[in-house]
């Protein structure tokens, strides 16, 4: 089980590699070539599947991305009726859904209270369905993957590595927003007050200006909220005071980066998107937009940010390293499409359909006939067993391409180099969640290490400007053919 200190360890090195001040020293270490197979060089972006949850009831289905070719029987567990998808935990293979109450159908015919929703756990592995929770009101999946459930009384529920918790102390409020932080806490935004609680130590309250949009960290270590004339950035634990960056129009909607390193603000009159630098708390170059945006979302990556455009049913994708509108598509916007999943493919609905787009061109790629009506997950879990074959075959003209893009690539960045392969991939895991395009590259020989690397970059100046970034030495790393 991992530590409290790695993860705050890991989590601070991918908040620390992607801030923008103080970089490192450019590295004066020479180009390390070495032999590395195809599946150990592949694509910055992992490949990525569509769970399709049947809204009505029965049995997930699984897509292959960015072709929507379905791959039958992966999942074999019978659900009830959905009402949402809380989110999936891939390393522990386990769909959290909030689910029709069993009682439902009674006291809605009989018009008794409005029903209450079970939180549910399929386990993709064994099939198992499991109550983790009813009459739930809330609940939300952290990023160490408990999952957490909040009924009308405020009482709390936890699961963790299958260890389900029940919290001595409930919520001095049922949560109109609330979001799972590390450390197994979690933050409740009820304005007037910030709600920061955790099984093993009473709730503390802070006060919480009001807004129009609240938005926490992937580890929900700061909070912004959307107030009058700018932002207010809070410490959920108190350590800091809050700070106020001041925005020339008031915001509207509101969203961290995946590393929690920038802001990307909308703003209520004028078009386009401000953006805030976390750390030195100020607004910095923002992103042009036709009209004003009612609502925004990012890539898991950050490379991508799709916004909801104040009137009409579209969706604008915005190429964020360049800052370029690639374009608009038709869309409705639900909780949970639009997304942009692992692999860089852009779901939206359009009419009965789900429909998949490479976000780099907005080019159709594939579609789901009558998805619409249902829920989705994007993800970058792979089934186990004999399934893999299928995916590894749709996968290799990506990477083959991946590998041989750029007169100089594919370069890597180096962040460590380690003989215990256990820990190499779970600092590479940990650095993909935090955002970055981390992954490990198996050794050539016995002599060499497992390295950690990002990438890849299809050339060196990009490789060292990614290195320059990460505030610690690192390493330029090319394969040999």
């Amino acid at each position: 089980m991992r530590t409290r200190a790695s993860h705050l360890l890991l989590a601070s090195l991918a908040l620390v590699g992607c801030r923008s001040k103080a970089p490192a020293a450019p590295s004066s270490q020479p180009v390390v070539t070495q032999s590395v197979s195809k599946a150990a060089a592949g694509a910055a972006r992992t490949g990525g599947v569509a769970i399709r949850i049947p809204a009505k009831g029965g049995i997930p289905r699984v897509y292959r991305l960015p072709g929507m070719a379905e791959v039958p029987a992966v999942v074999r567990g019978t659900l009830p009726p959905v009402v949402r998808v809380i989110g999936l935990d891939a390393e522990a293979e386990f769909l959290y859904v909030m689910a029709v109450g069993k009682d439902t159908a009674a006291k809605k015919a009989k018009k008794a209270t409005p029903p209450r929703h079970d939180v549910l756990g399929l386990d993709l592995g064994s099939a198992r369905v499991d109550t983790v929770a009813t009459g739930v009101e809330q609940a939300a999946l952290g990023p160490d993957g408990t999952v957490y459930a909040v009924d009308a009384k405020g009482r709390v529920v936890s699961v963790a590595r299958r260890v389900r918790v029940a919290w001595p102390q409930p919520l001095p409020v049922v949560p109109q927003q609330l979001f799972a932080a590390a450390d197994q806490r979690l933050i409740v935004a009820d304005p007037p007050s910030l709600v920061t609680a955790a099984a093993d130590q009473p709730a503390t309250s802070r006060p919480l200006p009001s807004g129009s949009d609240v938005a926490a960290t992937r580890w929900g270590d700061l909070v912004g909220v959307a107030a009058d004339s700018g932002v207010v950035l809070m410490d959920p634990l108190g350590r800091r005071e809050p700070a106020f960056v001041q925005l020339s129009d008031h915001p509207r909607a509101l969203v961290f980066s995946p590393s929690g390193h920038r802001i990307y603000v909308a703003r209520r009159t004028e078009p386009g998107l401000a953006t805030i630098d976390r750390y030195d708390r100020e607004e910095i170059d923002g992103i042009a937009l036709p009209l004003p945006a009612a609502a925004i979302r990012l890539d898991p990556l950050g490379r991508f940010l799709i916004a909801k455009p104040a009137a009409g049913d579209s969706v604008w994708v915005v190429d964020l390293p360049v800052k370029r509108l690639v374009g608009s598509v038709p869309s409705a916007w639900r909780g949970d499409l639009p997304a942009i999943a692992p692999d860089g493919a852009l779901l939206v609905r359009q009419g009965d359909d789900v429909v998949a787009y490479r976000a780099d061109s907005l080019i159709e790629a594939g579609r789901a006939k009558g998805g619409a009506a249902d829920l989705w997950v994007l993800t970058s879990w792979r089934p186990r067993g004999g399934y893999r074959g299928a995916f590894a075959d749709a996968d290799a003209p990506a990477a083959q391409s991946a590998d041989t893009a750029g007169p100089e690539g594919p370069m890597y960045v180096q962040v460590s180099t380690s003989q215990n392969e256990a820990w190499s991939s779970e600092m590479a895991q940990q650095l993909t969640r935090a955002g970055l395009a981390a992954r490990v590259l198996e050794p050539a020989n016995p002599d060499d290490g497992y390295r950690v690397v990002l990438g890849p970059y299809p050339t060196r100046a990009q490789a060292e400007a990614i290195g320059r970034k990460l505030g610690r030495p690192f390493w330029i790393y090319q394969p040999t053919p």
